[in-house]
């Protein structure tokens, strides 16, 4: 082969081999995929000090006793419910469940295990977190002692009248659950979401039958 000829093909393939190469794909920096498709990159954390508010629950406390087959309700602004109430500034939540039995029943008790917490929220009421205790009578005699005054009865009735008496879902289930099942659980109610009450009742009272109750309590203490 000319040696002008030969040049000239060996300079064509090296200008083949060069194109080649630029076409080439180039491997995907740091923070790519091929297609040059970044990849998301998570936040930085926050630093430390920069705290997000604390939730703010309203605290109840409150207490179960039994009498055989019967358990202790009260009769509260013309609602039945467990023992129960806010917990005061300062106070620890056992003391503060003994303390609600004895002003709303007028029995001093002596608290057990935990039977169950009942936690509750809604647009309407706010977030509720609730601790249930069990409970033995060791003194008192029954009759409140509300310094409120919104207590109007403490009596035992029989456990299988519960629904009779108790329409606030939350506690209700959480209170059968824990009859049937013995041990301490955690129950989680979004009130938004599912109904708060049973269906209407005819009121339980003192010698007779009222009018059916509302719907929905009236205010967070029949909660």
């Amino acid at each position: 082969m000319p040696e002008d000829v030969k040049a000239a093909a060996t300079g064509q393939g090296a200008s083949q081999r060069r194109r080649r190469r630029r076409r080439s794909p180039r491997p995907p920096a740091p923070g790519q995929v091929s297609g040059a498709t970044a990849v998301p990159v998570p936040a930085a954390p926050q630093k430390r000090g920069q705290k997000r508010a604390l939730a703010a629950p309203r605290i109840g406390v409150g207490c179960i006793v039994l009498r055989g087959d019967e358990i202790l309700l009260v009769r509260e602004r013309g609602r039945w419910s467990l023992p129960k109430g806010g917990l005061e500034a300062g106070e620890l939540v056992q003391d503060g469940a003994r303390r609600e039995t004895y002003e709303e029943t007028g029995l001093v008790v002596e608290l057990r295990d935990l039977a169950f917490i009942v936690e509750f929220q809604a647009q309407t009421w706010g977030h509720h977190l609730q601790f249930f205790y069990t409970g033995r009578e060791v003194g008192g005699s029954l009759a409140p002692r509300d310094p409120d005054r919104d207590v109007q009865e403490a009596r035992f009735v029989p456990i299988r009248q519960l629904r009779e008496f108790i329409r606030f879902r939350p506690r209700l289930v959480s209170l059968e659950t824990w009859l049937r099942e013995r041990r301490p659980r955690h129950f989680v109610f979004n009130l938004d979401q599912e109904p708060a009450m049973l269906r209407k009742r005819r009121r339980v009272g003192v010698g007779a039958v009222g009018p059916a109750l509302s719907d929905e309590p009236t205010d967070e203490a029949d909660l």
